[in-house]
């Protein structure tokens, strides 16, 4: 027994015509395409998420930057400065750092649940230490702690203090560069520039404000044991700059192939990284000469020495974090170029199906309209004339010259019927159609 759906399937298929049955089939052929195209689409989506992502993350961390080279000069003044001048000194880098916090701020409120900034996300991650606000506001608290006069244990208790905000946003930059992919960027000239901006300099910026410390301490009258600890603190900052300048040149190296040529990244980089190695080298020679003799070096200096060196690198870092940005704006114009173009030639495709069973429709269905229009008055003859014949035999009237007459045109339209026969077997079963009716009518006669 036959389900009902399967008769109603089977009967509206039936009345279905020709070029409608050529239409269903091309669409049901062209649906495999259309699914293609979608997941092919659908897999440079997330892709394209994931560098907005990043671009979400590196805009956090400018000014994340920006605060931490803030405070780490902070701590620096304030670990070298005489108590009575302290105040003064660190009044005038206090406001670029509550500029940059809130900068900071603003960036974090307009992608909480993105960077996983929100409450919830920090508490879940063990992290409530690293909320924007509340490093601000501990930002303030020291800053406030700071103005006045200090006696010599309130320096050290502010330069811990300072030590201790710097490291929450040293955290902060690596907790961004996790919730926002940008530690897992998948190209190798992206990768490689995220390692300097996320990992390396951040580290090298701590590094130069401990080595600047230490040099300080080695100046007034530290141990040998604190020298050689200057001298170890100097080979850590040259391997950091020798790893910055590897990273450099992957990122040179591989550029290429990673979704096309950026032409801004070479002129900006290469620059910036000269002035910072040499600036680099004039500090790490400066800082070995107070651990191999303290009395060649002015604590003068060695603080100008860590200003510039500090401000070399944040303009590296500057230069690395825009032409990161550029490498990610690349990708995403390559990945929404490469979208668009599989949905386009996909809607090709299936327009180019649609037009050719048009043209295969037509083919077909143009020949048998004619022959419709070639059977139509045989089957009305054949009617009429087995008519006449029933009404002949009804009367008995009929003679020999009108039952010819009747088969006469009876043989005209059998011939022609028989010609549109022929025909259509020719439209259905090609070049073998002759041989199948003669077949047939081989079959009839016996």
């Amino acid at each position: 027994m036959k389900a009902p759906f399967h008769d109603a399937s089977a009967s509206g298929l039936n009345r279905a015509s020709v070029s409608s049955k050529i239409f269903l089939l091309v669409a049901t052929f062209s649906l495999p395409i259309g699914v293609l195209a979608y997941l092919l689409a659908a897999n440079y989506t997330p892709q394209i998420n994931t560098a907005k992502l990043e671009i979400r993350g590196n805009r956090l961390q400018r000014p994340l930057m920006q605060a931490l080279r803030g405070v780490l000069r902070s701590q620096n003044i304030i670990g070298s400065c005489l108590p009575a001048d302290c105040a003064a000194g660190l009044k005038p880098h206090r406001a670029p750092v509550d500029a940059s916090l809130a900068d900071a701020v603003g960036a974090a409120q307009d992608s909480l649940s993105e960077l996983a900034l929100d409450n919830s996300s920090l508490a879940k991650a063990g992290r409530q230490n690293l909320n924007p606000v509340a490093i601000q506001e501990d930002w303030k608290s020291v800053s406030a702690a700071a103005e006045g006069n200090l006696t010599a244990d309130d320096q050290i208790k502010l330069a811990a203090r300072y030590g201790k905000v710097a490291g929450q946003i040293a955290q902060l930059i690596g907790y961004v560069g996790n919730s926002s992919n940008l530690i897992l960027d998948p190209d190798l000239d992206s990768y490689y520039l995220v390692d300097v901006t996320l990992l390396t300099m951040p580290d090298t910026l701590n590094r130069i404000a401990t080595a600047t410390s230490m040099g300080n301490r080695v100046l007034g009258g530290a141990s040998a044991v604190e020298r050689a600890a200057l001298a170890n603190e100097v080979s850590l900052l040259r391997k950091a700059m020798e790893r910055m300048a590897a990273s450099n040149r992957v990122t040179l190296d591989s550029d290429a192939a990673n979704h096309g040529v950026s032409p801004s990244l070479e002129p900006a980089l290469q620059p910036a990284l000269q002035r910072y190695s040499a600036t680099m080298e004039s500090a790490l020679a400066t800082l070995q000469a107070i651990a191999d003799d303290p009395a060649r070096v002015t604590p003068a200096a060695l603080a100008s020495q860590s200003e510039t060196l500090q401000q070399a690198s944040l303009d590296y870092w500057n230069a690395a974090d825009a032409q990161l940005d550029t490498l990610l704006d690349i990708r995403i114009s390559d990945f929404e170029r490469n979208r668009i173009q599989a949905l386009g030639f996909s809607a090709l495709a299936v327009l180019a199906a649609a037009f050719l069973a048009f043209l295969l429709g037509r083919s077909i269905t143009r020949p048998l309209n004619e022959l419709l229009r070639d059977l139509a008055p045989g089957a009305t003859l054949l009617g009429v004339s087995v008519e006449r014949i029933a009404e002949a035999s009804r009367n008995q009237t009929s003679d020999q010259q009108e039952a010819a007459i009747i088969c006469e045109e009876l043989n005209a339209h059998a011939e022609s019927m028989r010609h549109a026969v022929f025909e259509l077997a020719r439209h259905v079963q090609g070049a073998g159609a002759p041989e199948v009716v003669a077949q047939a009518g081989g079959e009839r006669k016996a």
